[in-house]
This record gives C-alpha cells, sequence and structure tokens, in this order.
C-alpha cells in the first residue's frame, strides 16, 4: 500500500477507536476486562506505547538496523508499557495516544516515496522485505492495530449489553 493510502487507513482505524472512546462512559472504560486483564485505559496504553515504538522503528530501518520485535516476543515489551501508564489518569491516557499517533502520521507525511520503500536488508519470518512500508502491513482481526481493537470492544460491549 503506498503512503498516502496507509495514512488514510491508518485515519479511519483510528477514528473507530476514537468514535468508542468518545461513546463509553469512564466507568466502561475502566472497569470492564476488554482483552487479557486489560481494560479500555490498558488497551489505550499499549496502542500508545507501539504509535512510538513503530516511529521509533522507522527510524530503524532507516538506519539499515534490526528490529527487536522482529525475533522476540512483544509480550514483556506491552506488560511494560501498559504497567507504565496504570498511574496515568484516563485522560492522560487518552491524550497521550491520540498525540503518540499524531505525531506518527506527522512523520509520515514528512516521507519521500525512496524512504517509505527503503529495504533495510533484513526479512520478516515469511522471507519479505523489510521496509518502513512494511511496518504498517500488520493486520489484527483484518484491520490495523487501532480498528482491530476498536472491534474487540465493540464486539465485548454487544455480548455484554445482550446479555443482560
Amino acid at each position: 500500500m503506498n503512503k498516502n493510502k496507509t495514512i488514510e487507513f491508518l485515519n479511519e482505524n483510528h477514528q473507530k477507536m476514537e468514535f468508542i472512546v468518545n461513546s463509553l462512559h469512564k466507568e466502561e472504560m475502566l472497569q470492564h476486562q476488554i482483552v487479557k486483564a486489560w481494560n479500555i485505559k490498558d488497551i489505550l496504553a499499549h496502542l500508545t506505547a507501539w504509535n512510538f515504538e513503530i516511529g521509533k522503528s522507522i527510524d530503524v530501518v532507516l538506519k539499515n538496523e534490526d528490529l527487536w520485535f522482529r525475533t522476540k516476543n512483544e509480550e514483556e515489551f506491552n506488560k511494560i508499557q501498559v504497567n507504565s501508564r496504570k498511574s496515568y489518569t484516563l485522560q492522560e491516557v487518552i491524550d497521550e495516544w491520540k498525540s503518540s499517533f499524531n505525531k506518527l502520521i506527522k512523520k509520515l507525511e514528512s516521507f519521500t516515496c525512496q524512504k517509505w520503500e527503503h529495504d533495510s536488508g533484513f526479512t520478516w519470518k515469511d522471507g519479505s522485505k523489510i521496509t518502513v512500508e512494511s511496518l504498517f502491513e500488520y493486520r489484527y482481526r483484518g484491520l490495523g492495530h487501532e480498528g482491530g481493537h476498536a472491534v474487540q470492544i465493540e464486539e465485548y460491549f454487544g455480548r455484554d449489553r445482550h446479555s443482560r
């Protein structure tokens, strides 16, 4: 997917999550365990951490260096990042999440096609080249990272509300 289509795709996924955030009450965002032991605040903390990490990973790819998550399990990273934001208020987490997304999009918007297609010299497990573009090929529930979690939350509340 080219850079502009990717930015459009990421924005659509972000809007899905923003809709969820704006449509739920604070209590719903803090009390319900949606995935693992995570509530919505924790999911947003997780998304924030990955927005920042992908931003850093872009620089790693452009320097022809290897990505730590190419060969390692991300579980510990996720746990550390979510726990590091436990003391934040819900609003602080929401603000940081929005900011992290906006910074990532601004970074992408500044890229030339040459940077977007830059081959780091490393490959993913499936043998495909690691490029800046390839950092955005991850799909969760058929959507981007944020969109996939938005659907997960929608499904949770759909089931929860129907069972009452």
